[in-house]
């Protein structure tokens, strides 16, 4: 293999954050896993395709905790109207909620100590808020659901 061009190598179709790239620093060979190289990106990003939250989103039914596991929480036809809570997120973690459906016309409130804003309601189908988590609260920073 150290008789190989790189365009000779075979090509991969996916990668693993444990994954390793050759990496020449002034002039020196070392390695550097995938997480590392995303884990601090030392400059601008900018993208100029489609960007996609990628993760399965969860699904609430009812009033109760919203997961800070996933980047989307969907809110289908709770059972019931009442609130939901929030634990703490990591620094800058963004999270969506949407209420894709609600037959009932049941209001489902965000109220918790962890949220910047008293409440966030959402009533109808199509309802959204996109949080974000800095200085230890969670702070709506747009969607169509009631922020108070």
């Amino acid at each position: 293999m150290a008789d190989s061009k790189v365009s000779e190598l075979t090509a991969a179709t996916s990668v693993a954050a444990t994954d390793k790239l050759y990496l020449v620093a002034g002039s020196d060979s070392k390695n550097i896993t995938i997480a590392n190289v995303f884990a601090t990106v030392p400059t601008p990003v900018s993208f100029s395709g489609k960007v996609s939250i990628a993760g399965t989103p969860d699904t609430i039914a009812a009033p109760g905790a919203i997961s800070v596991a996933t980047n989307t929480t969907l809110i289908t036809n709770p059972s019931t109207s009442g609130n939901c809570t929030i634990v703490a997120g990591v620094a800058g973690q963004i999270k969506n909620i949407i209420m894709t459906s609600n037959t009932g016309s049941n209001t489902v409130t965000l109220q918790d100590s962890q949220l910047g804003h008293s409440s966030i309601a959402f009533a109808n189908a199509g309802d959204t808020a996109q949080i974000i988590y800095l200085n230890d609260k969670w702070y709506c920073i747009g969607g169509t659901a009631t922020v108070s």
